[in-house]
């Protein structure tokens, strides 16, 4: 039996392959399994195979794992074409809404990726989403029998990386409290309402927070626009760090006073978990499945809350000890139900669900 994944892409840092990994891992304990992918980062050429050598002798016997979060040309047909059995995992697909104003074509490829949605619900036997939130745009498409379960992590992989000497060094070196932000430099992350944050932070309660922003530079347009804000705001506490290894993020959430999250559109939100385990409180917009993965363990503010609700927020966290106890305490409870070995057996159990006889769902 072989138990293929397939990716439109698959880079160092990014949550789905790093999910896609981990359940590879576990998968050839019990089959033939193998990565593959469209678009794939030098650093895991010795992890993904490029999908144009993806065999072609398989059989109902046979599963491939989808997993989408992205349209791509072409990548839909190949799939309706594959004879073995198919199941998607759903990790959402940004709405397209969040690009137009700046990056039309990528925006193009995500309103793609939600009318492909429709087409590989139509040829797959079964889904798994990572939350209810994503389940729901399934359900909304004609999918019934959606298994929901959260992303096989790795939270073991940060607790045990040696913290980089340079970044414990520096927020060491810090005179006041660190506010950390995770997550890929994108538009619907909202990066700059974090600055903004901090910038309010800095005016009327602590002069010397500092705010670390770690991710990809998935946008250069994003990117270079936030750096920008940044020095339009003469913020020298803000610094934009943009990709990091895992020793670097470790010693980030091992050093940091609070993980600040800002994003308007979630399917998951791993670093939330990753700050839990950390015993890191958390700050954040009740956005997507955000709430859903907090569980009550995080401060989730009103979706309509800006730069000064988080500022206040963040105040509160950062000075009153009973809060931050709390939100401590109820963030390790979170991560102990979410630890690397129940996500994965959660997974695999939704897995053999979707994949028993008359399992699966109907198609729409």
């Amino acid at each position: 039996m072989r138990i293929s994944q397939l990716l439109v892409g698959a880079g160092p840092g990014d949550a789905v392959t790093g999910a896609a990994l981990r359940l590879r891992d576990a998968l050839r304990r019990i089959a033939s399994s193998s990565i593959y992918a469209v678009h794939i980062h030098p650093a895991l050429r010795s992890d993904v195979v490029d999908l144009h050598r993806f065999p072609l002798d398989g059989s109902p016997e046979d599963v491939v794992i989808v997993h989408v979060s992205i349209g791509e040309p072409g990548f839909v047909d190949f799939v309706a074409n594959c004879p073995e059995r198919v199941v998607l995992c759903y990790h959402n697909i940004t709405p397209a809404r969040f690009f137009e104003p700046t990056e039309p074509a990528f925006a193009a490829r995500v309103r793609a990726g939600r009318w492909e949605l429709r087409t590989l619900a139509a040829v797959a036997d079964g889904a798994i989403a990572d939350s209810r939130f994503n389940a729901s745009d399934l359900e909304a498409i004609g999918m019934s029998g959606v298994e929901v379960a959260a992303p096989p992590l790795d939270l073991d992989r940060l607790l045990g990386t040696e913290p980089d000497a340079a970044t414990v060094a520096e927020l060491e070196g810090c005179s006041g409290p660190v506010v950390l932000w995770v997550g890929q430099v994108l538009p619907h992350k909202r990066p700059d309402l974090a600055v903004d944050a901090l910038h309010l932070l800095n005016v009327n309660h602590q002069p010397d927070a500092r705010l670390y922003l770690a991710g990809r530079y998935t946008s250069p347009v994003w990117s270079s626009a936030l750096v920008r804000h940044v020095e339009s705001l003469k913020l020298p506490n803000a610094r934009v760090l943009g990709s990091v290894s895992d020793s670097q993020l470790a010693a980030l959430y091992r050093g940091a006073d609070a993980l600040l999250i800002t994003s308007e559109h979630e399917g998951f939100c791993v670093p939330v978990v990753e700050a839990f385990a950390f015993g890191l409180p958390v700050v954040a917009r009740a956005y997507g499945a955000i709430g859903e993965t907090a569980a009550g363990a995080a401060m989730v503010l009103p979706q309509e809350a800006g730069a000064p609700e988080l500022c206040e927020a963040l105040a509160r966290v950062l000075t009153d000890d009973a809060v931050r106890v709390d939100l401590v305490s109820r963030g390790h409870e979170r991560a102990a139900e979410l630890t690397s070995e129940t996500t994965l057996v959660g997974f695999l159990r939704s897995l053999a669900r979707v994949l028993e006889p008359d399992g699966g769902r109907s198609h729409p």
